[in-house]
């Protein structure tokens, strides 16, 4: 019951979120500026597309977290989906240089890693930036949801990490 439950909300968040097509600037390839001081990279929001091919065909996403004592994965076609109504839709056009990803995500289809994005998780830094080919290429902000997830998912990995 529940996990209908979860799929169904995750399925109307997800359906809610990437319904609206973007414009043309916002699926383009990202850019960089080129200023005279150094110039920060400005990214784009992953495309709808390569959302909805993860939506269909991702069957496993691995967490990696740099300064936590855990990992995790998931596993589950409702979990995974949940995990992609985290990402909004909205880009992080860039990086302030005070946000220190926590770790990464990478995601499967049957056995392949296809994408990998850095999680950032901190406070007025909370966002991806999802890695194409090695080369970071677009950010999204977290929505209100993921942002929850991953506050609970750190309190209760690090309270069981307590009680070993």
């Amino acid at each position: 019951m529940i996990k209908n439950l979860l799929l169904f909300c995750g399925f109307i968040v997800f359906t809610f979120l990437f319904s609206c097509k973007g414009d043309k600037a916002t699926t383009a390839p990202a850019t960089t500026t080129t200023t005279t001081a150094p110039a920060s990279p400005s990214f784009r929001a992953l495309p709808n597309e390569m959302m909805m091919n993860m939506w269909n065909e991702c069957d496993l996403i691995d967490y990696i977290f740099h300064n936590l004592p855990f990992s995790m994965n998931q596993t589950e076609q409702a979990s995974i989906r949940t995990n992609l109504t985290y990402v909004s839709s909205t880009a992080q056009t860039t990086i302030p240089s005070n946000c220190k990803a926590m770790g990464r995500q990478f995601y499967g289809v049957q056995g392949e890693i296809v994408m990998e994005a850095d999680i950032y998780y901190s406070p007025g830094c909370m966002f991806y930036v999802f890695f194409i080919n090695g080369k970071a290429t677009y950010a999204n902000q977290m929505s209100d949801a993921g942002k929850q997830f991953f506050q609970t998912m750190i309190q209760k990995g690090l309270e069981a990490g307590q009680n070993r």
